[in-house]
């Protein structure tokens, strides 16, 4: 679920409530009833690093956002004060780095254009490891692809209640491989050895969906063939190598129910039903006035991570055609004039294609040969072959 389709569809539930309770009718999509509130997101681990909290204001359906908000004041409480700093704008990591430990009690304080928020102390919840990742090429909704899927280990203190997230890392090669690159010296089309590699990039990307797992009605506390991602077959994600790096929140029963509506209303269709149940709390509170909106919840979750790899060949015909972010029926080579291919290369549309027997110079559109359009260059450190 991308954070603007979030921020919307809790102003959606806030703006039409009162007309969704009772009936299901056309409603004009505006602004008038919009209700202000301040956005926090807060996630304490028990992994050794700088936690980071954001700050926003929800903005209005008709306009663009979210707005972040500078200037807070930020401290966690725990066996002692961590204080946070903005780093950009609304983007706020504690000064030092540290852990949440077993059996203290920690407790969010911010101070923000003269409000502020508290939230319910919390304290770490269990742990549970994730047992295996799996990747199997199945048809999932009529569309063929790979499904990755997670095991968890049991755990005897009944942590019941889950939240995912994950990294996907992949590498991809362009539609075409250069030797050569063309650039322009004193205003004309030059020849010269490749300036950077364009062929193999990789890419990244987080989660935006919320994904969660519970365990509460079952006989034993295990998530079993848990769907982390399908990836379709037709992806570019797929056309080479792929990493999957999932995170294992352990989270309190009412964390998990927060999250849960927040996951309902990230679906469309379910923003205009007759079920929508009115503006709902996180853990979060305005000390100044009760009855200020506030979207958020502040989390202190023990976290566990595992690393899945593939190849394309581990599920396809690896001398098959492979997706592609640009299609070949795109990628035609053209032999341009010397004014068509200078101005080309000005607005960096064209890459070297190659010689005629003439010598003349053939040209490919950038997006066929270049890859740093859809990625980047550099090989990641934790990258493995």
């Amino acid at each position: 679920m991308t954070s603007t389709l979030k921020y919307r569809a809790h102003f959606f539930l806030i703006a039409f409530a009162v007309c969704l309770s009772s009936c299901v009718e056309e409603i004009p999509l505006n602004s008038e009833n919009f209700e202000d509130a301040i956005v926090i997101e807060a996630l304490v681990t028990n992994e050794l690093k700088k936690h980071e909290i954001k700050l926003s204001q929800a903005f209005k359906i008709d306009s663009t956002g979210p707005n972040p908000l500078s200037g807070a004041s930020i401290r966690v409480t725990g066996n002692r004060d961590y204080m946070f700093e903005e780093v950009e704008p609304g983007h706020y990591l504690s000064i030092d780095s540290f852990a949440a430990r077993p059996g203290i009690e920690y407790e969010l304080n911010i101070l923000v254009n003269g409000k502020e928020f508290k939230a319910d102390p919390t304290q770490l919840t269990g742990n549970s490891n994730i047992g295996e990742l799996e990747a199997n090429r199945i048809n999932y909704l009529g569309e063929d692809g790979v499904a990755i899927t997670l095991n968890n280990e049991s755990s005897p203190g009944g942590t019941n209640y889950y939240r995912y997230q994950y990294v996907e890392t992949f590498k991809f090669n362009s539609n075409y491989f250069k030797h050569k690159d063309l650039i322009l010296v004193d205003g004309l089309p030059v020849e010269v050895p490749k300036q950077k590699e364009e062929y193999t990039c990789y890419q990244t990307n987080n989660s935006q969906e919320i994904i969660l797992a519970n365990t509460n009605s079952l006989s034993e506390d295990r998530v079993s063939d848990l769907l982390i991602k399908f990836i379709d077959s037709e992806d570019p994600s797929l056309s080479n190598r792929y990493s999957l790096l999932v995170k294992q929140y352990v989270i309190s029963r009412k964390a998990y129910n927060y999250y849960k509506i927040l996951e309902e209303l990230s679906e469309s269709n379910n923003i205009f039903s007759q079920s929508q149940p009115g503006f709902f709390d996180g853990n979060i509170q305005s000390t100044n006035n009760p009855d200020e909106n506030v979207i958020g919840f502040f989390d202190v979750s023990s976290v566990n991570t595992k690393r899945i790899y593939f190849n394309y060949g581990d599920f396809y015909n690896p001398e098959g055609i492979r997706p592609r972010f640009v299609p070949f029926a795109l990628c035609e080579e053209t032999l341009p004039s010397l004014d068509n291919l200078i101005e080309q290369l000005e607005r960096n549309a064209v890459r070297w294609g190659g010689v005629t027997t003439s010598g003349g110079i053939y040209v490919l559109p950038a997006r066929c040969v270049d890859c740093t359009f859809f990625g980047t260059n550099e090989k990641p450190d934790f990258w493995e072959d």
